[in-house]
């Protein structure tokens, strides 16, 4: 019979995250970043020679981001990163907003008294630093640092939601139709687009203080289906 210090011995741990996976999640996290661009190409020797790792954990990092829709590999050459087109970028937004309506639905009916507040005051918190924004543009000054907090506090409101929400499938889902960071930004260059997620982020909130699931469900989607056409304008 085997003792349990030879099972030890023989059996060597199974780690947390494998190279390939946590080199996905950087080269990813740094296209939705924006630091690598739309149709720039990825070589696998500088990808390995930048996170000090072999070869074959960056090769197959670039194959899971092919299946994730976020590059496109090239026979031999390596990969380059995916500029979406029309379709493309509607069947994104429409899932996204199905997916996120849903969890907003699903939350609502469960926290609602406890996200509500929460909510009301990350609105605030945007109204403050949109109104930032215009002065730092009338003052004709830098304001991609300013641009970046709108970009997070967006990020927190969304996050705040989601994470209340009882099904980890839909953000699992979700996370593969995360955006780049050229795509994102569209949305604060201009007041009135500005403005308008606001009022869709206030919308929301509101369904959550009134304990209203189906209108919280309703506002998210009509919240990313008005991002979505305005991003189709854009494209």
């Amino acid at each position: 019979m085997t003792s349990t210090g030879e099972e030890s011995e023989r059996l060597a741990k199974i780690p947390t995250h494998s190279l390939a996976d946590q080199a996905r999640t950087l080269i990813r996290n740094a296209i939705f970043d924006g630091k690598i661009k739309p149709e720039e190409r990825l070589t696998i020797e500088r990808i390995a020679s930048e996170l000090g790792i072999s070869r074959t954990p960056v090769r197959e990092a670039l194959k899971l981001l092919e299946a994730d829709g976020i590059i496109r590999m090239l026979p031999n050459r390596g990969a380059v990163v995916q500029r979406f087109d029309k379709e493309e970028l509607i069947e994104r937004y429409s899932l996204r907003g199905l997916l996120e309506g849903y969890a907003a639905e699903m939350a609502c009916r469960t926290q609602s008294a406890t996200l509500a507040p929460l909510l009301e005051a990350q609105c605030a918190e945007m109204a403050l630093a949109i109104a930032e924004l215009e002065r730092i543009n009338q003052e004709g000054s830098n304001d991609l640092d300013q641009i970046g907090k709108l970009l997070e506090l967006n990020r927190q409101f969304h996050h705040t939601i989601l994470k209340a929400s009882p099904n980890n499938l839909v953000n699992r889902m979700l996370d593969t139709l995360q955006m780049p960071l050229a795509y994102r930004l569209y949305q604060w260059r201009a007041p009135a687009r500005r403005q308008a997620v606001l009022d869709h982020h206030r919308t929301i909130a509101a369904a959550f203080r009134n304990n209203q699931p189906k209108r919280a469900r309703k506002a998210v989607e009509e919240h990313i289906e008005d991002v979505r056409d305005f991003i189709i304008s854009t494209a």
